[in-house]
């Protein structure tokens, strides 16, 4: 069968809902919120209140603005402090903080240009922090002039050393910027924000020009600084943060940009940023909550690895108080079924028989590198992907390479007639009709074609990779 069975999609709907749930729901109370909206050209049309929640928006109500395009939003309930939208009918937006200190005030604005006539009154955080975006907002726009001057000029070494000193300049000020505004809103969420927001300032490194190797030096300093220092500036204690886009973009930045894509490079700071979460509960849930998610939805091979050391060391650990019996058994299946695949381990041994009747051990294939193919003759994917690997193994047979076919189902004379048919009787081809190697869980094999790479000691060595990506491999490693 080549329809994938998708068995973690319950896990990461389950894990979202445990998160926003609670978030979202506010228990009734005092009248908590008023915040008005003047927007004279949208007469007797509806806006909303929208909020941001990580790298998604969500509507928290609907105005309709009377005839003069004015009206209000007022709640009862409270209203979790966050960056907030005021969403127009043509679902351009206008963005605003509310938090315990700004929950009381009005927003104008005009169609012709909702952000330069915008204006708050009854909020000096939200007042200061559009004054603060208006004046990044100049700073960047020259920036991008200078940058796109600087690739005009590429080849032009002069011109280019003028254009990046402009450029520099233009980073100092906006550093400069930043710094002095949270200087002047000391303890604020706006400050936070704005903190969160602000990238790490890599320091100068000297390095002489004449030591061997200086560029890699070079990037692997600056990558030791920022591996140690990009969140910095985050407040891992303010559960406003969440409400916003800023933490979302930290953690993929950081996890799916910056780090080293292997297992051993991002699992001590998968712990330091989980230690640094847990002193606030809402961050906490959120961070471990995406980090298992973003490495459930890994596309780099061996990334699993780091899915199952938060599944083991934090919800099977019972340090996440909100996951329930039903997502913890599901979890440890998913970690029964990836471990034993983990990329490195010594594969699972298969005694199996083939074809012709005989017996064959995995163990005993004595070959530099040995392909695994669990397949199906009735699988589409699979028919594309066998003469392709086929191809492969007429390439590579006499350079330390063999394949062992394993058929999944029990219908012999289907897979012997497949076989014969197009030749493919060379290379060891193997089934287990009654399931007794248990191969489907050692190999956790819900779906074909499933193709794993062993060395000569059996251990995984790649896997789940297409047949094109294991050209590539074998001509690596056999070349």
């Amino acid at each position: 069968m080549d329809q994938i069975i998708k068995k973690d999609r319950f896990l990461l709907t389950l894990l979202l809902g445990l998160l926003i749930a609670p978030l979202l729901s506010a228990g009734p109370g005092k009248p908590y919120y008023r915040i008005g909206v003047v927007i004279p050209h949208l007469p007797n049309r509806e806006v909303y209140l929208g909020y941001h929640f990580a790298n998604k928006n969500y509507v928290e109500d609907t105005l309709r603005l009377d005839a003069k395009g004015k009206g209000f939003f007022e709640g009862t309930d409270t209203l979790p402090g966050g960056v907030y939208l005021l969403v127009m009918p043509n679902m351009q937006y206008l963005e605003f903080l509310v938090d315990e200190d700004n929950r009381f005030f009005t927003i104008e604005t005009d169609t012709t240009d909702f952000f330069n006539t915008l204006k708050f009154k009854g909020s000096k955080d939200n007042e200061d922090f559009l004054g603060y975006q208006k004046k990044l907002s100049r700073l960047n726009k020259q920036l991008y002039g200078l940058h796109k001057r600087l690739r005009m000029n590429k080849g032009h070494a002069d011109s280019t050393e003028v254009i990046q000193e402009q450029i520099d300049a233009i980073n100092r000020q906006t550093e400069a910027l930043n710094k002095a505004f949270i200087a002047d809103h000391p303890g604020t969420f706006v400050a936070h924000l704005v903190a969160a927001m602000t990238p790490p300032d890599v320091p100068d490194i000297k390095i002489a020009e004449d030591v061997p190797n200086r560029d890699s030096l070079l990037w692997v300093r600056r990558y030791g600084y920022l591996r140690d220092h990009y969140f910095d500036g985050v407040d891992f204690s303010d559960a406003r943060l969440l409400r916003s886009p800023v933490l979302y973009n930290r953690l993929n930045q950081y996890f799916n940009r910056i780090l080293v894509q292997t297992p051993d490079s991002l699992i001590p700071p998968v712990d330091r940023i989980i230690a640094r979460a847990q002193g606030n509960d809402k961050v906490y849930q959120y961070v471990v909550i995406w980090l298992l998610n973003n490495y459930q939805q890994a596309k780099i091979m061996g990334l699993d690895a780091v899915y199952v050391h938060i599944a083991e060391k934090y919800y099977l650990a019972g340090k996440t108080p909100w996951a329930d019996s039903t997502l913890l058994t599901k979890l440890q299946e998913r970690v029964d079924h990836i471990k034993p695949t983990l990329i490195g381990r010594k594969a699972h041994d298969l005694k199996m028989e083939t074809l012709d009747g005989q017996w064959v051990d995995l163990y005993e294939i004595d070959a530099p590198y040995t392909v695994l193919f669990f397949w199906d003759p009735n699988c589409g994917h699979c028919k594309k992907a066998i003469p392709q690997l086929h191809s492969l193994y007429e390439k590579y047979k006499n350079k330390g390479l063999e394949v062992m076919t394993i058929y999944i189902y029990d219908n012999k004379e289907v897979w012997k007639k497949y076989l014969e048919e197009h030749d493919y009787l060379d290379w060891i081809n193997a089934w287990d009709p009654y399931q007794l190697t248990r191969f489907r869980d050692y190999y956790d094999v819900y779906s074909t074609p499933v193709i794993y790479v062993l060395d000569r000691d059996k251990k995984i060595v790649a896997k789940r990779l297409d047949v094109d990506i294991l050209a590539r491999f074998l001509k690596d490693k056999l070349e």
